[in-house]
């Protein structure tokens, strides 16, 4: 499902998922996503875009990996969330709280 493509333009791009409802609380997880039996870690957004004023919606952003994958199947595994969806002055500040995002997820991936 294509986005606004705003994470590409702040250097995170993310696959966006076509998904209703999921049974987790909102927030900003670490996750493990398989594509075409290659693992990637990652992180996942779910809930609402705060910052821009827009519904709720699943996007995962992919350490390393910055394919089209549009019409293929992403398994993603959920391991822990690390923080509350929240709303950032601007994009730039957004950009700020994913890069502490992903020392998390290098932290994760070290132990």
């Amino acid at each position: 499902m294509p986005g606004l493509g705003r994470g590409r333009r702040i250097g995170f791009p993310t696959v966006n998922l076509a998904i209703a409802n999921l049974s987790l609380s909102h927030g900003v997880y670490l996750i493990k996503a398989k594509l075409q039996k290659k693992i990637y870690q990652g992180l996942m957004h779910y809930g609402p875009k705060k910052t821009f004023n827009e519904a709720v919606s699943c996007e995962v952003y992919l350490k390393n990996f910055n394919k089209n994958i549009y019409g293929r199947t992403l398994a993603v595994e959920v391991n822990r969330k690390i923080r509350e969806v929240r709303k950032f002055n601007n994009a730039a500040a957004l950009k700020k709280q994913i890069e502490k995002d992903l020392l998390e997820l290098e932290n994760k991936t070290r132990k």
